[in-house]
């Protein structure tokens, strides 16, 4: 899941992620289980919610990857 999250984060540390449907059909998980994946990182500080204009807000995310070290 953090490969794909490294994937879609633009040089300034933000990513819009797909719908959780739409990265549970790539990664072939659940919806269920995407949903919790994205919990525990927002949990434990790796993506942090930011509100970006025209984006639903449960998909705009700043990225701090150094927070899974």
């Amino acid at each position: 899941m953090l490969g794909l999250i490294r994937l879609f984060t633009d040089s300034a540390g933000q990513v819009v992620l797909p719908t959780r449907q739409d990265i549970a059909d790539i990664t072939d998980l659940r919806f269920e289980t995407i949903s919790r994946i994205i919990k525990t990182l927002e949990r434990t500080k790796v993506l942090l919610p930011i509100k970006v204009e025209g984006v639903h807000a449960t998909r705009s995310f700043r990225v701090d990857l150094a927070a899974t070290a």
